[in-house]
């Protein structure tokens, strides 16, 4: 126990003063370490905090990316209804842009919520069975349009016919001939390619008559399939502005939509009223 003994000899001869450095020492280096300590982890806390912030923006911006780009190929879904009534498009060029720009919509539903996807889901679903119905009421004018033009390009040819007859009548009266037979036959040729012309005539203007009373109801049925898309939007708005946390007054935009859809049917009623009357006024025409 001898050397346990000179520590405690050495120990007391250490002056008081001493001691008090240590202690104050030891009390200001706990400070320091705890004091590092607290700035470590408010450190740790903020950096977590400006992480988590970051991936949130990233996450919105990656949202609002997709978002934007999937409603362009809605609305680009929906203005294109609109061409079906136009019987010069082909039918494959009627959807093209809206097939070019649908893989965004595909998108949607890897980073959609439940809300979201049902509502895009839906509207989706009912622009493709819009299509379909218009398409089964756009084929049968197709063919009507065909027979049309078939029906013309015979009056073409019955007219160069009977323009070729009605020449070979002007040169035989020049030609000072007398043969009656001849003249019988070329008469008798000339009203037989005028009635093929009369014939033509009627059962061109028949069918473009009926065509076009068809066709107005296409035009009619393509804003009965515009409206009914249009009111599927305020769903998908609401549940993506949610999701991006953007505020949005639903009941003032279905309001606006709403009046939108009254102003619509309004024009174009008056528009097909006004071409039927003009219609009209030109088959009621004296012929020259």
């Amino acid at each position: 126990m001898t050397w346990l003994t000179d520590i405690l000899t050495l120990l007391e001869k250490i002056p008081a003063s001493f001691w008090g450095v240590v202690v104050g020492s030891f009390l200001s280096l706990g400070g320091v370490v705890v004091s590092n300590r607290a700035n470590d982890r408010r450190l740790r806390q903020q950096l977590a905090h400006d992480r988590e912030l970051k991936n949130r923006e990233r996450e919105l911006s990656l949202r609002k990316d997709i978002y934007l780009a999937a409603a362009e190929a809605i609305a680009t879904g929906i203005n294109s209804i609109g061409s079906f009534a136009n019987l010069d498009i082909l039918n494959d060029k009627l959807t093209a842009a809206y097939v070019d720009k649908s893989p965004s919509i595909a998108k949607v539903h890897i980073i959609a919520k439940t809300d979201t996807t049902k509502a895009v889901a839906k509207l989706v679903g009912e622009l493709g069975a819009a299509y379909l119905r218009l398409f089964a009421k756009r084929l049968p004018l197709l063919a009507e349009k065909q027979q049309i033009a078939f029906i013309k390009d015979q009056m073409d040819a019955f007219g160069r016919e009977r323009d070729r007859m009605l020449e070979l009548m002007k040169q035989y009266n020049l030609s000072g001939e007398k043969d009656p037979r001849k003249w019988e036959i070329l008469e008798n040729n000339f009203n037989f390619e005028h009635e093929r012309i009369d014939n033509a005539v009627k059962k061109h203007d028949g069918l473009a008559s009926y065509m076009y009373s068809k066709q107005i109801d296409l035009m009619s049925e393509c804003i009965n399939e515009t409206t009914k898309l249009s009111r599927l939007i305020t769903p998908v708005l609401a549940a993506v502005r949610t999701e991006l946390e953007m505020p949005f007054d639903e009941a003032s935009y279905v309001a606006v939509i709403e009046e939108n859809i009254l102003h619509q049917k309004s024009v174009v009623t008056e528009f097909i009223k006004q071409v039927q009357t003009s219609v009209v006024a030109q088959q009621d025409a004296p012929a020259w």
